[in-house]
């Protein structure tokens, strides 16, 4: 579903068909002056585009719009796609995020601090040392995965959707993460990193059981991983 933001509409972009309008075409400018965003209305956050600085900016919902189109002053449309629907504080209060539309985004890596809280909630429940997480395409983390749940995940990918494994390290090893991305053409892109930015490859696999085979042995640490897939050389930039 397409949401034409305000000064847009289907008649103005006749390559856009089928798509659903709102208030005869355009979505108002909203903000949430109160705390509260006003009926009928959720909050929202924009990364990046002409959105992307906006505090309390509300639009229609819940639900979300699966895709926002927001017209530029220069000409052109802007696309947000919707990446995830959260809250920071009150279940009450969803909250709407949205990419930009182009490469699909990834769910980030977890950051040091939310490693430790994560270490925490596991030694509360009373767990050993947790060493893996995986992120599902809405960034939602499953502690220490099992095999089912990461062939499961996998599975679950729409286009445009990624995998996140990633490995809880010390604060001296860098970033160890394998990230899967199932891509328009129903292949799937698959990068490695481990230490560094610098330290990263790509590889590309049209076989969903192949890619499984590389997560599954990258989540046992078994050195043969890599055997799943086709790596390019080092120093082939092709």
């Amino acid at each position: 579903m397409i949401i034409w933001a305000q000064g847009a509409s289907p008649a103005d972009h006749d390559e856009r068909q089928g798509c659903d309008c709102v208030e005869g075409g355009t979505v108002e400018d909203v903000f949430d002056t109160t705390g509260r965003p006003p009926t009928g209305w959720m909050h929202a956050i924009f990364h990046g585009g002409p959105y992307g600085e906006d505090v309390r900016r509300c639009i229609p919902g819940p639900p979300a719009p699966e895709t926002l189109a927001v017209p530029l002053v220069e000409g052109g449309v802007h696309t947000y796609r919707l990446w995830t629907v959260g809250s920071w504080s009150d279940p009450e209060d969803p909250i709407a995020v949205y990419n930009p539309e182009g490469p699909p985004v990834p769910p980030p890596l977890l950051s040091r601090q939310e490693q430790a809280w994560l270490r925490e909630r596991h030694h509360r429940e009373g767990l050993g040392p947790i060493d893996l997480v995986v992120l599902d395409a809405r960034g939602q983390p499953v502690r220490d995965p099992s095999a089912s749940t990461l062939e499961s995940v996998l599975a679950g990918l729409q286009r445009r959707e990624h995998m996140l494994l990633q490995r809880l390290t010390g604060h001296d090893e860098g970033d160890s993460y394998l990230q899967v991305l199932l891509d328009e053409d129903d292949t799937y892109e698959v990068v490695h990193g481990a230490g560094t930015a610098a330290e990263r490859e790509e590889t590309r696999s049209a076989s969903q059981a192949a890619v499984l085979d590389a997560v599954l042995r990258w989540a046992a640490e078994q050195p043969t991983w890599r055997t799943a897939l086709e790596w390019p050389n080092p120093g082939d930039d092709s």
